[in-house]
C-alpha cells in the first residue's frame, strides 16, 4: 500500500482486503481476530478487534512444515473454532448461546503472522488492509466436538526449541474465546456477511505476540487434551 494507505479510513481498509481476498479466487476457509486484548487494541489507539481472511491455501494441517519467507513472522497459539451451521445475517444479532450451539468442533492451533509492511508503526487500516497480519493457520489436534466452559480459561503454552516457553491462556482473549466468536459473528452480519458451515475461526492469542527467529520448532499445547506443531526451517536447494 502506498503512503495515501494512511488517508484511509478502517472501513475502507476492510473493502481492500476484502477484494484483495477476492482477487486471490479462494473460498475464505477461516477468519483470524486480532486485537482481543484491551493492551493490544490500546497499542493501535482502536477500540475493537480486527478481523482478518484466510483461503484455503493459507490453512496447515499439524505437523505443518513450510519455507522461512523473506518476511518477519510470529506466532500466536489459538483456540480455533470449526463452524457446524451456517449463520444467516438477518438472525443478528447473535448471543454466546446461539454462536456456542452452531459450533461442531475445536482445535489447537497455531497462526503465524507476517506483515508486507517493513516498518513498525503501522495504522490501524494499514494493519487492516494488510489482513490484519494474517498469513497461515496450523490446524491441531481436536480437542472437542463442541464448545464447552472449560474452554473459557484452559492453560496454554507456545513452546519453541531454544528458548523459553510462552505461558498464556484462554482466559486471555476476550475473557472467554466463546465472546470473540460471537463478536465476529455479529460483525460479518453488521455487513452482511455470515459464518459458514465448515469454515474455521482463529478466536484470538492465547499467549501474545511472539516475534519469530527464522529457523523454528513450534508446539501449541492445550493443557493436556492436544497440541499444533509446526516447524519452519530455509528452503532447500
Amino acid at each position: 500500500m502506498p503512503l495515501e494507505s494512511r488517508e484511509l479510513t478502517p472501513e475502507q481498509a476492510y473493502d481492500v482486503q476484502a477484494e484483495t481476498a477476492a482477487l486471490v479466487g479462494e473460498s475464505i476457509a477461516a477468519y483470524k481476530i486480532g486485537l482481543t486484548t484491551p493492551g493490544a487494541r490500546k497499542a493501535m489507539a482502536w477500540d475493537a478487534p480486527i478481523v482478518g481472511r484466510l483461503g484455503t491455501s493459507d490453512l496447515m494441517q499439524s505437523p505443518a512444515s513450510l519455507n522461512a519467507g523473506g518476511f518477519q513472522r510470529f506466532a500466536e497459539a489459538e483456540l480455533l473454532f470449526e463452524i457446524g451451521e451456517d449463520f444467516d445475517a438477518g438472525d443478528a444479532p447473535f448471543s454466546e448461546a446461539d454462536v456456542a450451539g452452531k459450533i461442531a468442533g475445536l482445535f489447537a492451533g497455531i497462526e503465524l503472522c507476517a506483515s508486507r509492511y517493513e516498518q513498525e508503526d503501522v495504522t490501524i487500516a494499514e494493519l487492516i488492509a494488510d489482513n490484519s497480519n494474517a498469513d497461515k493457520l496450523v490446524v491441531g489436534d481436536r480437542l472437542a466436538t463442541g464448545w464447552d466452559q472449560r474452554f473459557a480459561a484452559l492453560p496454554v503454552t507456545l513452546v519453541r526449541n531454544g528458548h523459553d516457553p510462552v505461558s498464556g491462556s484462554t482466559s486471555l482473549v476476550f475473557d472467554n474465546p466463546l465472546k470473540s466468536v460471537t463478536w465476529l459473528a455479529n460483525w460479518l452480519a453488521a455487513r452482511g456477511e455470515g459464518l459458514m458451515r465448515g469454515q474455521i475461526v482463529a478466536s484470538g492469542s492465547c499467549t501474545g505476540i511472539t516475534e519469530l527467529d527464522g529457523d523454528e520448532q513450534l508446539i501449541a499445547e492445550f493443557g493436556d487434551l492436544g497440541t499444533a506443531s509446526a516447524i519452519i526451517a530455509p528452503k532447500r536447494r
